[in-house]
């Protein structure tokens, strides 16, 4: 029987990073928690933490690209930070295309009534399960169509921790 992959989304924001899991069969991605930022070796210990948790055996991590789809001075820094999480987890992490997640993640936490301090931190953890569950759907062949964008990093291009 083969193995089941879980996957760690991660959210990365200057102050807060949200969490998610979701594993390839059941292909639901489920917002966990968010944590403050710290050093990277306090987010790791923190990640490592979660990962062990659910088992995830991948990081999915949302690449804040710009509208026109270029990487700006945000992206080259989640992509640093994502990196060194990776190497400090030892996971392969792919980096995917996180633009109008917010918006989507706003729009759900909206849709379910919550309001207030507490569901603005949350929505850090449902960010990063919008960013994952449109990993795992476009594993299913069910991805909004693609950016077509060949510039830096793709939308499904795998860095893998060394």
């Amino acid at each position: 029987m083969e193995a089941i992959v879980k996957y760690l989304g991660l959210d990365i924001g200057d102050k807060r990073v949200g969490v998610a899991c979701g594993d390839a069969e059941v292909r639901i991605a489920t917002p966990l928690q968010v944590i403050a930022r710290g050093t990277i070796e306090q987010d790791a210990r923190a990640l490592a933490q979660i990962a062990r948790e659910y088992d995830a055996a991948h990081l999915i991590v949302g690449l804040p690209r710009n509208m026109d789809g270029t990487q700006g001075a945000q992206a080259n820094a989640v992509i640093a930070y994502a990196q060194n999480i990776a190497r400090a987890l030892d996971l392969p992490l792919t980096l995917w295309d996180e633009r109008l997640t917010t918006v989507e993640a706003t729009r759900r936490t909206h849709e379910t009534g919550a309001r207030g301090k507490k569901s603005r931190r949350n929505l850090d953890a449902i960010a990063a399960a919008v960013i994952l569950q449109d990993f795992l759907d476009s594993q299913l062949g069910q991805a909004t169509e693609d950016t077509g964008d060949t510039e830096g990093v793709g939308k499904d291009e795998a860095f893998f921790a060394s």
